[in-house]
């Protein structure tokens, strides 16, 4: 998910029906640069070598997302099923991770290895990362953990919200946060919000297409 906004202008953008790298590519109907949708980046045309800003989503299904957003809007004419039951599928296997993206740098985040280790307290290109993955929803967020200039560390407790979702605790004030919102539900610290990093799901094998560097959570 991206802004449109780039130097001032609001860009249009369209499928192009082509892929690169086995992933589909956008173009922008002003110049007709090619973007790439898993970097948000151009690769062909006059805006080549453009990037886009991220904003930050996730990937989850409809029941988990109304269950904690239930004033949400929905894109008139969008349809449930398709690349969420792809998802779906894939998440429950081997073939999945979350590409989390810090100043324009990756790490992935295999789901094989997150369903081993659900929750992880990490640091990547000098953020101090929280990575959730419940395997009940099929779903991966990651969270920034520094908060009014303290990082918090945090691990699994054995509370759950009224959706049945478990809460997860910091050590520092034992409060109770949501890893779906990011938000302290609970404690010293209710009603404080992290902050969502930039994170999407993707294909294990085309992660390193796009990050060749990127580190893998688990591998050394």
């Amino acid at each position: 998910m991206y802004d449109r906004r780039l130097n001032g202008e609001v860009l249009s953008f369209g499928h192009a029906g082509i892929l690169y790298k086995q992933s589909f590519v956008m173009y922008d109907r002003k110049t007709e640069s090619l973007w790439v949708h898993v970097t948000g980046k151009a690769e062909v045309g006059p805006r080549k070598g453009d990037q886009l800003a991220f904003i930050p989503s996730t990937v989850t299904t409809w029941a988990q997302w109304k269950a904690s957003y239930p004033n949400t809007l929905v894109l008139p004419g969008y349809r449930r099923g398709g690349f969420m039951g792809t998802y779906r599928g894939v998440s429950s296997g081997r073939g999945l991770g979350l590409s989390v993206l810090v100043r324009f740098k990756a790490k992935l985040y295999p789901y094989a290895a997150l369903k081993k280790n659900p929750l992880v307290n990490d640091q990547f290109n000098g953020e101090d990362v929280l990575v959730f993955y419940s395997e009940k929803a099929g779903t991966a967020t990651a969270w920034g953990r520094e908060l009014d200039g303290k990082s918090l560390k945090f691990q699994v407790s054995n509370r759950t919200d009224e959706q049945g979702n478990r809460l997860l605790r910091d050590e520092q004030t034992q409060s109770l946060w949501s890893w779906l919102t990011g938000k302290a539900v609970e404690g010293p610290m209710k009603g404080q919000l992290l902050k969502q990093l930039s994170y999407n799901p993707i294909l294990n094998n085309r992660f390193k297409g796009f990050y060749p560097d990127g580190p893998i959570f688990g591998q050394r």
